[in-house]
């Protein structure tokens, strides 16, 4: 008859470990240097492979000689009041990954020793856990390592006492002390802090000792937890033996061959890793000498090994899953063989999902089979790569290593070299990739060595044409979009429309004279602009900016009409007369005939630039946007002597040169306000003799 071994469903980390373990392993990855205080867990093998990996234990004395960039870890025991003071005083970073049931007792014993009461801890003095406990009492504190101890002592019914346990106290003893010290003290204050993982685990391991015919406990000799745990069994079980690595079970070989019920129960601190590997080591010896019998049943497996297949999803723990195949093995898949990439999200699978795997060693005396999924995947994604390859696909990866000549990445668990050529990058820039996830274009894929070359430059510049490919088709002429100003020059403005930019040419900014952008706009301004033109080719996007809203001649229009008087601003003199502002970006011209109540040959006598005077508008011309505005008909006449009416056979003598030049200027024909004439350009009045001037007005009249 075939052994039959089991290992307890909740054996390995608990919540509290597996928190702490991978809060350092986010820290390892991310390059920090560790200085962990005190070993990690109590386990010599997990805690040898941590200081391979650069990882320095040190103790409280220590914490000073830290480098400012080193990083300070504090595992699951926790540490002294004194040392998470200290820890945030210093100038530099800390870890803490103290468990959420020592926190829970530490805020216990500060709160219930205030007032000076007495802690009472039941547990293990020389543990770094209670010596933390100790450090947050106010008052006296005394530790006993047993109930028997502790009912002894005859000032424990103390009414200022209160009692605490170590969260790895034996639930037992605990119950009986509580029970035996309210018989001494009715009211004492108990406060039940063993964790609750601690009270299962060995509740699980009281009820599968008690049927076994072989115990074997894997943990640390100096784990407290681990103790009770062999404690517990050996009181269920004679045999039962501890080991804290596989390589230590060849001392039990007969007892596990002869054993038919044998059962794997492993502490707290036990890394999956190792009590896969004793479960394995076990099975291994037990399978050594088997009956023919045995052999012939062995043969009638309904599974081979290479096998495809697809089972179920049993149980999820952060060391394996457990597959259902359907037949009579448990299929087990270990942590490094669900993918190839380390990132592996273990929350992601979950109990009664289907999954694929292929059948990798067999193990009929346990009834179990390891499995492998990265296998099965590493086949899929070598024809992915090898399709992206020939198809010039773009795929994702991220990138694992720096080294000479360009970087690692994985991609789909394939790895694919890129030279620093392809990476867009130069020198040390490519340090800064690590552990980036990026597009990569695969340039050659060789089959037999499972690797590729690949470009990252090469798949940028293909994304962005299919993001601009995508973005050109989206916008038409006469869209209105909104964008963010990047940059500012003399002639327009830069505008960031998402894949593109585009242009506001300073003539689409301003009505009438152009001036500096800078004026109305600053780099990271919010705009909505509208498209006026598409160059796909050039990639040229033209923007407009101003709106038909804010043209000043509309403006102009909406509030003025010939006839109304305005306030206005003269903003440059001419030979022929003076421009005024009459609203900002409309200008109106004075002619020299309608400065004053007669004609005026220079401008600069009478007005200057900045003056504000009132005018009238006396001509509008709407096609050519031209005022013509006089302060001459906001003067009163002058009120002068009756002139003798001249005999019907003589003619009226002519006006004065001046008078008739002034006369014979027509204000609707002043130059435009954006089109003032040079000098030497003014108007034909301006030019005119004194004495033909004054004919054509006689002629007029």
């Amino acid at each position: 008859m075939m052994a039959n071994i089991t290992v307890a469903a909740d054996a390995g980390f608990c919540p509290g470990v597996r928190r702490a373990v991978e809060l350092l392993e986010k820290e390892l990855q991310k390059g920090s240097r560790i200085y962990c205080l005190g070993e990690l867990i109590h386990n010599r093998p997990f805690n040898e492979s941590l200081k391979e990996r650069g990882v320095h234990i040190i103790d409280e004395t220590q914490i000073d000689t830290v480098p400012p960039d080193g990083v300070i870890f504090i595992r699951a025991h926790g540490e002294t009041a004194e040392v998470y003071e200290k820890l945030k005083q210093r100038n530099g970073r800390f870890v803490d990954a103290t468990c959420g049931y020592v926190r829970n007792i530490h805020r216990t014993v500060a709160e219930n020793s205030a007032g000076g009461d007495t802690c009472v801890i039941l547990g293990d003095g020389r543990h770094p856990e209670v010596r933390g406990i100790m450090s947050f009492a106010k008052g006296g504190v005394k530790v006993f390592g047993s109930a028997q101890n502790a009912l002894s002592d005859p000032e424990i019914a103390a009414e200022n006492a209160f009692f605490v346990a170590q969260t790895t106290f034996s639930v037992q003893e605990w119950k009986f002390f509580a029970k035996n010290l309210r018989k001494l003290y009715t009211n004492a204050k108990i406060f039940d802090t063993i964790c609750s993982v601690t009270e299962t685990r060995q509740e699980n391991a009281r009820a599968l000792s008690a049927n076994a015919d072989l115990v074997c406990v894997v943990g640390s000799p100096q784990s407290s937890n681990t103790a009770k745990l062999l404690s517990i069994c050996r009181a269920g079980c004679a045999n039962t033996v501890a080991v804290e690595r596989a390589g230590e079970l060849r001392q039990y070989g007969e007892l596990i061959k002869r054993s038919k019920n044998t059962v794997i129960i492993a502490g707290a601190s036990a890394p999956g890793v190792i009590i896969q590997e004793v479960y394995n080591t076990m099975a291994n010896i037990a399978n050594e000498e088997l009956s023919f019998e045995e052999l012939l049943d062995q043969s009638f497996k309904t599974l081979t090994t290479g096998e495809r297949v697809t089972g179920t999803i049993l149980a999820v723990t952060p060391a394996e899953i457990k597959v259902d195949l359907g037949t009579k093995h448990t299929g087990i898949l270990p942590y490094d063989e669900i993918s190839a990439d380390d990132s592996v999200d273990m929350s992601s699978f979950r109990v009664g999902d289907p999954i694929d795997v292929v059948c990798t060693k067999f193990s009929d005396v346990e009834g179990t089979v390891l499995l492998s999924k990265k296998r099965l995947d590493e086949a899929k994604n070598a024809e992915l790569v090898a399709k992206a390859a020939s198809d010039g696909e773009i795929l994702q990866g991220t990138v694992k290593d720096v080294v000479k000549g360009g970087v690692i990445m994985n991609v789909s668990g394939i790895r694919v070299f890129v030279p620093a050529t392809q990476c867009g990058r130069e020198g040390t820039d490519l340090e800064s990739l690590k552990g980036k996830k990026v597009s990569v274009k695969i340039l050659e894929y060789n089959d037999s060595r499972k690797r590729a070359v690949g470009s990252i430059r090469s798949a940028a510049r293909i994304e962005r044409k299919q993001r601009l490919d995508a973005f050109y088709s989206s916008i038409e002429v006469g869209q209105k979009i909104k964008g963010t100003v990047r940059s500012i020059t003399n002639f327009g403005v830069f505008v960031n429309l998402g894949d593109a930019d585009g242009m506001i040419h300073v003539s689409e900014i301003f009505w009438g004279v152009p001036r500096n952008p800078a004026d109305v706009f600053k780099i990271g301004d919010e705009v909505e602009v509208t498209i006026k033109e598409i160059d796909r080719e050039r990639e040229r996007i033209s923007l407009g900016y101003k709106t038909e809203a804010t043209n000043p001649w509309r403006i102009f229009n909406d509030k003025f009409k010939v006839g109304d008087i305005a306030n206005v601003t003269i903003v440059s003199l001419m030979p022929f007369g003076a421009f005024a502002e009459i609203i900002p970006g409309v200008d109106g011209l004075i002619h020299c005939s309608q400065i004053a109540d007669k004609f005026v040959p220079n401008p600069g006598a009478v007005l200057k630039v900045g003056d504000k005077v009132d005018v009238k508008i006396v001509a509008i011309d709407e096609e050519k946007q031209r005022i013509s505005l006089s302060i001459r008909a906001l003067i009163a006449p002058t009120e002068e002597a009756p002139a003798e009416e001249a005999p019907a056979d003589e003619e009226a003598p002519a006006a004065p040169a001046e008078e008739a030049a002034a006369e014979a200027a027509p204000a609707d024909e002043a130059p435009a306000v954006d089109e003032a004439p040079a000098v030497d350009e003014a108007p034909a009045v301006d030019e005119a003799p004194a004495e033909e001037a004054a004919a054509e007005a006689a002629d007029a009249e």
